[in-house]
């Protein structure tokens, strides 16, 4: 028995040592489609660890080139991932893992009635989107109302979420009558509180969402193990699922 117990025990200690843990920072609009996926991976990988930490691209950029150890880094556009790259901060080079959606969304399906032009309406007294600053969903909001010409008659109603996940808060707490947020957010998890309406893509620029293995984690099998699963078919059915559109297979 004592021989079992040490051979049990050595087993035990050789599986910890095999397991891994990645830190992974992912946009704030892929958070329920990410987490979904990452529950899958693991279904096979019992012993490793994956944790997600949501928030604003931009702001998780800062916080990367300032030494914060993330493993992976899951952009809500393209530029970021690109720059880390350019930074010489990537194990990989760029993928891209779904193409973003824009919707204009409201708790009342009436104010959603004339699309994006009818924002000049002054019964809307504060339209939310996310800040461009840091926010690739705020950038594509103001290149919608720029492209239907309209973002001077209302940029002083515009309120502005630190990401696209409190942009959407403020339409669901009544902060704000309307916004321009991630349809993402709207289609599956938490659930739609209001209605919503997609916007016409060409109204913005592609939103080719981008992810990267960091320098930190170039030799890491489980961010290689997970990158590899997050451009599979199964994952791309997931991001489907809430509301990504599939990017072009090469």
């Amino acid at each position: 028995m004592k021989k079992l117990g040490i051979l049990l025990g050595i087993l035990a200690l050789s599986v910890q040592l095999y397991a891994e843990k990645i830190n992974v920072f992912v946009a704030a609009s892929a958070r329920h489609a990410v987490t979904e996926i990452k529950d899958e991976f693991l279904k096979n990988r019992k012993n490793d660890e994956i944790e997600l930490n949501f928030g604003a691209s931009g702001k998780a950029y800062q916080q990367l080139k300032n030494g914060f150890p993330y493993d992976m880094f899951f952009s809500a556009d393209a530029k970021y991932a690109a720059q880390i790259e350019q930074d010489g901060n990537a194990g990989s080079a760029p993928a891209i893992y779904a193409m973003g959606v824009v919707a204009l969304y409201a708790l009342d399906e009436k104010l959603l009635e004339g699309g994006v032009e009818s924002l000049v309406n002054e019964k809307f007294k504060h339209i939310s989107i996310a800040s461009p600053k840091v926010a690739p969903y705020g950038v594509a909001a103001v290149e919608i109302l720029q492209s239907y010409g309209i973002f001077e008659k209302v940029e002083k109603r515009i309120v502005m979420g630190d990401n696209i996940s409190q942009a959407v808060h403020f339409v669901d707490s009544g902060a704000a009558e309307i916004g321009l947020v991630a349809y993402s957010l709207l289609r599956q998890g938490d659930g739609a509180k209001g209605k919503y309406i997609t916007i016409d893509p060409s109204k913005y620029s592609p939103m080719a969402q981008s992810f990267v293995i960091t320098k930190k984690a170039k030799d890491s099998d489980l961010a290689k193990a997970f990158a590899e699963y997050v451009v599979s078919d199964r994952a791309r059915a997931i991001f489907e699922k809430y509301g990504f559109n599939a990017p072009a297979k090469k």
